[in-house]
């Protein structure tokens, strides 16, 4: 398995929503299928930074829609 170290972006969700898009996360990517491993400490770091009630660096506008299959 080759790992390669990579600073992503995640797009953190609870549950069905998204609640916040955290920038620069450090992780460890398989080359081969794409899978992302984390360590224990940036898991807890990005739990910490999504219930911040710090204003956000950014905020987003997304459009949200709905697929209605006739």
């Amino acid at each position: 398995m080759q790992v390669a170290e990579r600073k992503i972006t995640v797009h953190y969700r609870w549950g069905e929503d998204l609640v916040t898009v955290i920038k620069n996360v450090p992780t460890r990517v398989c080359e081969v299928c794409g899978e992302q491993y984390f360590k224990a400490e940036i898991v807890k770091a990005m739990e910490r930074v999504a219930g911040s009630k710090k204003k956000p660096k950014e905020a987003l506008k997304i459009p949200v829609r709905d697929l209605k299959i006739a």
